[in-house]
């Protein structure tokens, strides 16, 4: 079977059997078993983590990354190849990183004799649920020995065939917040005997919005988002209590610290002003995501030739978040998108959507950028 075939077999595979993070145990051993029969000789160091390495000429090593886990997504895709496991599905393509890896690591041993080094290959779970599968995998050794770290994530938003590359700051913190607000409950007929909880929390809302218009510095980028309101009992009672979460995006410590403090003061504003209790717990998430420039470089320079220059990409940093920064903080290293986008082939929904597919045919070139960039870093 050639490579190209080969990854879009695997990387159909992984799509109907998607798995949620940390659960990832059957996905697991199929990567296990297509690394043996490279002849490799992988290693579990956590429940689903795997390592495997490819031992070339030097004592350098690159190591390349792909996330394993699934998203708890209903697929609405007509595909031969739709999820069989109800209620989940590869909505974020990490069923193609998983595929794109394989197929590097085929490619890489084909070449093992013009390696400048080793090549270590990481398969980490969880990366879509806090607090991801980085950390874990980091401590039970996924970077010893490692010298840089490269990886890529394919995007909805990304026209196929091309690359968007970030020189520095790529990804945002991807912080957290829970809020419940205690009022007093009561009749609908007679508000002025009750503490209408769901009234504040609309205040609330609002006044969170106004953290980031009107505090922030608008060149610092930031956002936040309540992303859901859980309140009341009946049409005719006035709700005790609501509880709403959400999340902060940032690319600095400075402003992360200021709208935790701020978010804080407006809930003792409310306090104040209204006789509420209340309860709020902010939970940082993953850190910001910032690339080695030079790693960032090479990269770039070997997809030029494999994509040319007119499909290299420079945009803004996202306000998504990774936890590849994890691998960022101890190493240096780099990582960049994949384009998944074919509005031709009707393939045109972002990451996370229930219709949400890729453009098979550019895998290989996925692949082939994953193993052409660590061959250069190396030689380099």
């Amino acid at each position: 079977m050639e490579i190209d075939e080969y990854i879009i077999k695997t990387r159909e595979y992984f799509h109907e059997y998607p798995e949620l993070s940390f659960k990832e145990y059957k996905t697991a051993d199929k990567i296990e078993e297509e690394l043996k029969a490279m002849g490799l000789a992988p290693k579990r160091i956590t429940e689903t983590g795997i390592i495997a390495d490819i031992k070339g000429k030097g004592n350098k090593t690159v190591a390349i990354r792909a996330d394993i886990d699934a998203l708890p997504v209903t697929e609405e895709n007509k595909v031969q190849y739709v999820s069989r496991n109800e209620g989940v599905m590869h909505a974020c393509g990490h069923d193609t990183h998983m595929a794109m890896l394989l197929g590097a690591a085929k490619m890489l041993i084909a070449d093992k004799e013009k390696l400048n080094g080793n090549i270590r290959l990481i398969f980490q779970p969880a990366e879509e649920l806090p607090p991801g599968g980085a950390v874990d995998m980091i401590k039970h050794g996924a970077l010893d020995n490692v010298d840089y770290i490269i990886g890529q994530h394919i995007m909805g938003f990304l026209p196929a065939g091309h690359v968007a590359i970030y020189y520095k700051e790529m990804m945002a913190n991807a912080d957290e917040f829970d809020i419940t607000v205690h009022g007093k409950g009561g009749h609908g007929s007679a508000p002025q005997d009750a503490i209408d909880a769901i009234y504040i929390t609309a205040h609330l809302v609002e006044m969170l919005n106004t953290i980031v218009s009107r505090e922030i510095d608008p060149r610092d980028p930031a956002v936040i988002t309540v992303g859901t309101i859980n309140a009341g009992y009946r049409y005719n009672i006035i709700a005790a209590h609501s509880k709403l979460t959400g999340t902060v995006r940032t690319f600095s410590l400075e402003v992360q610290e200021k709208i935790i403090k701020r978010i804080k003061d407006v809930l003792e504003g409310l306090k104040s002003t209204y006789g509420i209790e209340y309860e709020y717990e902010y939970k940082k998430g993953y850190p910001v995501l910032i690339n080695n420039e030079k790693i960032s470089r090479d990269i770039e320079e070997v997809a030029e030739k494999i994509l040319g220059k007119e499909n290299i990409e420079h945009p803004k940093p996202d306000m998504g978040g990774e936890d590849f920064a994890y691998y960022l903080q101890k190493i240096p290293g780099a990582y960049y998108f994949f384009g998944a986008k074919n509005v031709k082939k009707g393939i045109n929904s972002p990451n996370h959507s229930p219709t949400f597919d890729v453009d098979e045919d550019q895998l290989y070139t996925g692949a082939r950028i994953l193993k052409e960039a660590a061959m250069s870093i190396l030689n380099k």
